[in-house]
């Protein structure tokens, strides 16, 4: 008896240990869905949510943005900045590397030193002048870098995008392996953030001339210095994301993996998420209701959206002040009717997504018909583009047709004039609105910026994400008065100032703003995003 008594507790203590190892080993992993396919993982050129989320989490800038939106350092370790705010010198990481795949090690590199493949002795390590190679991508011309012009202060930049200097005169040095110099030519106060954004990322230019052309368009043309690795690329359906064992950053991923997944239909992320297919997503105001009464999920808002009416400075009739006025004066906004996805009416361009609200009211263009005549009058008088036979066409989504309809009715019996509605559906009228094609709109805008400076400067002449097509070069010279030596008083001050001319010269009507929701699942914590495109797991951990 004793032998079995024995027996049994030896077999116990054997499944104890072997159950114990299990649970130290246990992987953990983290399943999220995009709705858009990913295009290129290049962080110069991704321009898609899903490309972004990827490449933010597999590629490490200078600096990057925590959880809390502080900007704390990543490859470098620490930096300086001089007293006129003109130089800034980075210290890198000594032990940073890069993830070189075996898969791309069989694809470019080849034992012929004369070709131009990957050598055989590669040098994984991150310097100074892949910072510099990457930077100069990010404001080359050929490139088409979406955010280069965030790199504008940088000294040269600006006329190398705009082609009149050579790439090789951007203001960036190495001044050893692991010492970075960045030469302005004025005080940006915001080019630590701008440092943290895609564009900046560091690019090895071996490994990229190496790709020939394929950099970031497949697993074998990705070389990765972030917390996690491109592990999977599958075209049209899912990338795995592996926790990068050379990465020696102060926080390392929590998790083994991160499956993220390409959904058509975003429909059914919601359903999903609460039936814990995926742990963590972004849901519509609407789906979000899903998850009001369920225990252990968490929702983040994110006020990124704001409708309003939009007049498009770039068509002949609306680059003239006094137009955009006279439609502002006669808009009646209590004639919208708003569906129950809609979060709240608003008077503001500010988001709250992008910096709290200050404690002041804009005050909005007063209704008053005979103003609005007044102003139409004087355009009119001003402009040989606007006659009392001028056609206008307002564009907006099948919710607010019938609101549109009756406002489109003032205006038809203020100006004389022919003004039509045309519906799209919302996926349309927003592309039509973002390129530009239209002439009055009554459209959502997404703000994907994360601070205030970044919103403020899409409004200026000549920005890509100029919705409205403003351009005014006293409302530039507001934005240019920011420095880095203001108090947050003072800023505010600009801020103020922006917002208002914004609304005081009906360059965008403000009326409603839609909230998105980031809905993380039961028992998924550490997981924090900024917007769509900036979703990062490297926190991400069961609880």
């Amino acid at each position: 008896m004793k032998k079995i008594i024995s027996t049994i507790l030896i077999l116990v203590s054997v499944c104890c240990i072997f159950s114990s190892c299990k649970k130290e080993e246990e992987e953990t992993e983290l399943y999220y869905p995009v709705t858009e396919d990913f295009r290129s993982l290049d962080p110069q050129i991704a321009t898609d949510d899903s490309s972004k989320l990827i490449a933010y989490n597999c590629f490490e800038g200078l600096v990057r943005v925590n959880e809390k939106g502080e900007i704390v350092p990543a490859g470098a370790e620490t930096w300086s900045v001089s007293s006129d705010s003109l130089t800034y010198t980075f210290s890198l990481r000594r032990d940073a590397k890069w993830y070189l795949t075996n898969t791309s090690k069989e694809e470019l590199s080849d034992t012929d030193p004369e070709k131009s493949d990957l050598p055989m002795n590669f040098d994984t390590r991150v310097t100074a002048k892949d910072y510099v190679f990457g930077l100069k991508r990010a404001v080359d011309p050929t490139t088409g870098a979406a955010d280069g012009k965030y790199l504008a202060a940088i000294k040269n930049a600006t006329d190398i995008l705009e082609s009149r200097k050579q790439v090789s005169e951007l203001g960036v040095e190495a001044i050893d392996d692991y010492t970075l110099k960045i030469t302005l030519d004025y005080a940006d106060p915001n080019l630590l953030y701008y440092l943290t954004r895609l564009a900046a990322m560091p690019c090895n230019e071996q490994f990229f001339n190496a790709c020939k052309g394929r950099y970031g368009l497949a697993m074998e043309y990705v070389l990765c210095n972030g917390a996690y690795m491109v592990y999977r690329w599958s075209l049209g359906s899912v990338i795995r994301l592996e926790n990068n064992p050379l990465y020696t950053g102060k926080d390392k991923a929590q998790n083994d993996r991160v499956w993220v997944y390409y959904v058509e239909d975003a429909s059914s992320v919601a359903g999903k998420i609460e039936a814990g297919t995926y742990d963590a997503g972004y849901v519509s105001a609407t789906d979000s209701l899903l998850f009001d009464e369920k225990d252990g999920f968490s929702l983040t808002a994110r006020s990124d959206v704001l409708w309003g009416y939009w007049f498009n400075g770039k068509t002949p009739e609306f680059a003239v002040t006094d137009l955009r006025l006279a439609f502002a004066a006669s808009t009646d906004k209590s004639l919208l009717t708003a569906p129950d996805y809609i979060r709240e009416k608003t008077d503001r361009v500010l988001l709250s997504c992008v910096s709290p609200y200050f404690e002041y009211a804009p005050h909005p263009v007063e209704y008053d018909e005979k103003k609005a005549a007044a102003y139409y009058k004087t355009a009119m008088e001003n402009s040989e583009d606007i006659t009392a036979s001028m056609a206008v066409t307002v564009l907006t989504t099948e919710d607010f047709a019938d609101s549109v309809k009756k406002q489109i009715q003032i205006w038809q019996r203020v100006f004389g004039t022919d003004v039509k509605i045309q519906v799209e559906s919302r996926e349309t009228a927003v592309n039509m609105l973002i390129s530009g094609n239209y002439q009055v709109a009554f459209l959502p805008v997404t703000v994907t910026a994360t601070n205030t400076a970044e919103f403020f400067r899409t409004f200026m002449t000549g920005s890509d994400y100029n919705v409205a097509g403003y351009a005014n070069s006293n409302y530039d010279n507001l934005i240019n008065s920011l420095t880095k030596t203001m108090t947050q008083e003072q800023k505010a001050e600009v801020y103020k100032s922006c917002e208002q001319t914004l609304i005081s010269y009906g360059v965008v009507i403000p009326a409603f703003t839609e909230a998105s929701y980031f809905v993380t699942g039961k028992d998924v914590s550490g997981i924090y995003s900024f917007s769509e495109s900036e979703v990062y797991f490297r926190n991400g951990l069961f609880v």
